[in-house]
């Protein structure tokens, strides 16, 4: 029997200040920009002053401005009118273009450092749990392998913290038991699960995340996960 879980975390507060150390934002920063993505997406036609009140949240500037100093300088530039001779349909559009672009970069930077800080929680529980640990990070997610006894579990991290485990080598429903033993001890390092999808296999060798690693014939089941990963957001 194996248990193959789908998961969303959130960071708590302790490991939301940790991600912004390791961005070096201000503690006032967001690290939510989902709300401009919702609002800059929804806007077929925007002008300068559109623009201006979507940014106008200091917390959203101070993530753009440290995150994406470039893409947000141009923005900002033409907000304050310092490029001359340009017309306001011609300014909005390279300022929604600078916008778009620096809310990607910016998006992309949090994502890597909520998944790194996921792993690090799951990985540290698991030695707590007594299980022995392989790590591989890759560009788009983080292999964990986690071995103990005939027992195996394998877990995807991608950017943003979205989990997936896949767990044999335990009779019954023993795997997912495990699995959410581990999730606890994870949400106790501040990383919490928020929405959770269980399916249960008859193949004693693992569900699909197993199947596919082992099936690229790597000695690292979690090199496999993060280099199989690469290979996704290539194609």
């Amino acid at each position: 029997m194996s248990t193959r879980a789908l998961t969303s975390t959130r960071l708590a507060v302790a490991c939301q200040e940790l991600a912004r150390q390791q961005l070096r934002l201000p503690a006032a920063a967001t690290l939510d920009l989902s709300g401009l993505r919702t609002a800059l997406g929804a806007v077929q036609r925007i002008d300068l002053p559109a623009i201006g009140r979507l940014v106008s949240s200091a917390p959203v500037r101070m993530t753009l401005g440290a995150l994406a100093p470039a893409a947000f300088g141009t923005v900002s530039q033409l907000l304050a009118g310092q490029r001359p001779g340009v017309d306001p349909e011609t300014a909005a559009a390279s300022a929604r273009e600078a916008l778009g672009s620096a809310l990607s970069t910016a998006s992309a930077a949090i994502g890597a450092a909520t998944r790194d800080i996921t792993a690090e929680a799951f990985t540290t529980a698991g030695r707590e749990l007594g299980y022995t640990i392989s790590v591989c990070r890759g560009d788009a997610a983080t292999g964990i392998e986690l071995r103990r006894d005939h027992e195996l579990m394998l877990m995807r991290v991608d950017d943003g913290g979205a989990v997936e485990s896949d767990h044999a080598g335990l009779p019954g429903g023993a795997g997912g038991d495990r699995q959410r033993e581990l999730e606890e001890a994870a949400a106790r390092r501040g990383v919490v699960i928020t929405r959770r999808d269980e399916r249960r296999h008859s193949s004693g060798r693992g569900g699909e995340l197993i199947r596919a690693a082992a099936g690229r014939r790597d000695p690292s089941l979690a090199r496999a996960v993060a280099l199989s990963a690469q290979r996704e957001e290539r194609s």
